[in-house]
């Protein structure tokens, strides 16, 4: 019943806006969707107890102000796990796409729009750290930093092992929700601190959460408030309760099928940072969006709030 209620569900959104919605032959020609695995639910969150939504980012936006006025650098952590055909619902790509081990080839990492070229290639940003192997999960971090007109921005990026989507996942909600932290001695005179300490933390890659993994209850006892990104498929029907429980705020979250290419992610940082309107941000993310998939103004490709 389940595998029907999806295939019914993608069909839908293909004649309404994906139809013509493919990729550059170069890249694959699969979309990141969910596979035919027995996974998908469509069903009704649960109610949170004692979190409510923030219905505001006021909080979040003085905390921005103030970095800025005190010239220090923002900071934007990204949770990468790498395409695996293997270990995740997805629709398999090519096997070089599709390796979630390998951080030359993988579709989410290494090709022209995944994260790591693509802003390596990026004229405005500039790589400023590599290192493999971080911890058990993580095969690659990489950080980049780019100078706009009122604060310099970092980029923290890292790339998990494909078969650690659950690990992904719970890292992610453990930043948003301020329990996990980290830092990062670029050298001998600059930290940046990420994690929990990250003024945007993001989601990039497939939607983790359709598949069979456990997530724990990341709960905020602290009274900072983050904005947060998942560049995932359907991921405005996810994440709701675990967002509220983190006190983030759902500045971008998809209402389509998608490829989860960083190209979305310069577009969302770059209107980030010059504090545009939050719809506004999402509608200029949908365009960029199309620009590379053919899919008409890009209005009903992300939504922001709850």
């Amino acid at each position: 019943m389940r595998k029907w209620l999806y295939s019914f569900f993608y069909l839908t959104l293909c004649s309404s806006l994906f139809c013509s919605c493919q990729q550059d032959a170069q890249l694959t020609t699969k979309m990141d969707v969910t596979s035919q695995k027995d996974s998908v639910s469509f069903e009704a969150e649960k109610p949170v107890k004692n979190y409510v939504p923030i219905q505001s980012r006021d909080t979040i936006l003085k905390q921005l102000e103030i970095k800025k006025s005190n010239r220090e650098p923002l900071v934007v952590h990204v949770y990468i796990p790498l395409c695996d055909n293997e270990n995740q619902g997805i629709v398999p790509t090519s096997a070089s796409l599709g390796d979630g081990f390998s951080l030359r080839t993988n579709l989410y990492w290494a090709t022209r729009t995944g994260t790591k070229r693509f802003f390596k290639n990026h004229p405005k940003w500039k790589m400023i750290y590599d290192r493999k192997d971080i911890d058990t999960n993580v095969l690659e971090r990489v950080v980049f930093e780019r100078t706009y007109s009122d604060t310099k921005v970092y980029l923290v990026a890292d790339a998990y092992r494909g078969d650690r989507m659950e690990e992904t996942v719970n890292n992610f909600l453990a930043a948003l929700s301020n329990n996990r932290k980290d830092s990062i001695q670029m050298d001998s005179s600059v930290v940046v601190y990420a994690a929990g300490d990250a003024d945007l933390i993001m989601f990039n890659g497939h939607n983790g959460m359709m598949d069979n993994i456990h997530v724990k209850e990341w709960k905020n006892k602290t009274n900072k408030q983050t904005d947060a990104v998942v560049n995932a498929c359907v991921s405005a029907d996810y994440f709701t309760e675990e967002f509220i429980n983190a006190k983030a705020f759902p500045l971008v979250r998809t209402q389509t099928l998608l490829h989860p290419g960083a190209y979305v992610l310069t577009q969302i940082i770059d209107d980030w940072i010059a504090g545009v309107e939050e719809r506004q941000l999402c509608l200029n993310a949908g365009r960029a969006y199309c620009v590379k998939h053919d899919c008409g103004a890009g209005t009903k490709v992300f939504k922001t709030g709850w």
